[in-house]
C-alpha cells in the first residue's frame, strides 16, 4: 500500500446518519473506521439504554429524577405516542442533549466564550469488527455532572470539545496504523471552532487537515432563526452563530472527573 494515497475522511453532518471516520483508499470503497452507534427514538428506551450500562449507572437515574423530576420527564417523554425506533443523526442526539440539560439561550452565549471545559465521556466499543460511538455513555456523563451542579455552559462547550477530542484521538491512532497523516473534514458541524480546536489538540502535530466543504454547509435542513427557537422546539438544537463564533480562544484545560452522584 503507498503511504501517502491514503486519506482519512471525518464526516460531521447534523443530518448525515452516516457521519464518522472512514478511511479511502486508492481503487477502492471507502471504509468506516468509526461511527455513532443509534439511539432509541423513544424516551423511556434511551433511559433504559443509559441504566443497562453500568452499576453507576443504574444508581445515577434514580438520583437525577429525585434531583431534577421535570427533566426526567421531559427525557422520558421524547418520541411519546410516536412508532419506536433508531436515530443514528448527530442532530438527534445534540436534541437529546437540549432536552436533557434543559439549555437555555444565555448558556449558549456564555458557552461561547469560556476557553476550557470538562471531560464528557464518548466511550468507543467494537461490533462485528466494526467500531461505534456509544452516545448513552454521554448522556450518563452529561447527567453525572449536572448533578454535581457544573453550568450547563460548561456542559455545552464540553459536549463538542469532548467529541473533537475523541475523534482527534482515534483518527491518529487509524493514522499511524494506515501510515498516513491526511484527515479531510466535511459536513456542518466541522464549522464549531471548539469541536475544531479539540480535533487538532487530539491529532498528532504532523497531521494535515483538508476541508472538502465550506464552514457554512448545512446538510438537510436550516438552522433556526435563533438558539432559543431552536432549543425550545426540541428536535431543533442550538446550530445559530452564537455557539459557532467566528474566532473562539482554544481549549487549554481539562476539567476533573465526572461525578456520578
Amino acid at each position: 500500500m503507498n503511504p501517502s494515497s491514503t486519506v482519512l475522511l471525518l464526516r460531521l453532518g447534523r443530518f448525515d446518519p452516516e457521519s464518522g471516520l472512514s478511511a479511502s483508499f486508492p481503487n477502492s470503497v471507502r471504509v468506516p473506521l468509526l461511527r455513532f452507534a443509534p439511539l432509541p427514538t423513544g424516551g423511556k428506551q434511551i433511559l433504559e439504554g443509559i441504566g443497562a450500562l453500568d452499576e453507576n449507572a443504574a444508581r445515577l437515574l434514580p438520583n437525577f429524577r429525585r434531583r431534577f423530576p421535570k427533566i426526567y420527564e421531559a427525557v422520558e417523554a421524547i418520541g411519546r405516542g410516536l412508532p419506536s425506533g433508531e436515530e443514528k443523526s448527530l442532530f438527534f442526539f445534540l436534541s437529546v442533549c437540549s432536552i436533557a440539560l434543559q439549555i437555555e439561550e444565555s448558556d449558549v452565549r456564555d458557552a461561547a466564550s469560556l476557553a476550557s471545559g470538562l471531560e464528557v465521556d464518548y466511550a468507543l466499543f467494537p461490533e462485528n469488527e466494526d467500531w461505534f460511538v456509544n452516545l448513552r455513555t454521554t448522556l450518563r456523563s452529561l447527567w453525572s455532572y449536572k448533578l454535581a451542579e457544573v453550568p450547563n455552559a460548561i456542559l455545552l462547550f464540553s459536549i463538542f470539545d469532548s467529541l473533537g477530542q475523541t475523534m482527534g484521538t482515534f483518527a491518529g491512532r487509524c493514522g499511524e496504523l494506515l501510515e498516513t497523516q491526511t484527515l479531510r473534514l466535511s459536513g456542518d458541524l466541522q464549522a464549531n471552532p471548539f469541536l475544531r480546536n479539540a480535533l487538532r489538540r487530539g491529532l498528532p502535530p504532523k497531521f494535515a487537515i483538508l476541508e472538502d466543504a465550506s464552514a457554512s454547509e448545512v446538510s438537510g435542513g436550516e438552522a433556526a432563526s435563533s438558539p432559543k427557537k431552536a432549543i425550545a422546539s426540541g428536535p431543533s438544537v442550538w446550530s445559530g452563530e452564537p455557539l459557532c463564533p467566528s474566532a473562539a480562544p482554544p481549549a487549554k484545560e481539562r476539567g476533573p472527573s465526572r461525578a456520578e452522584g
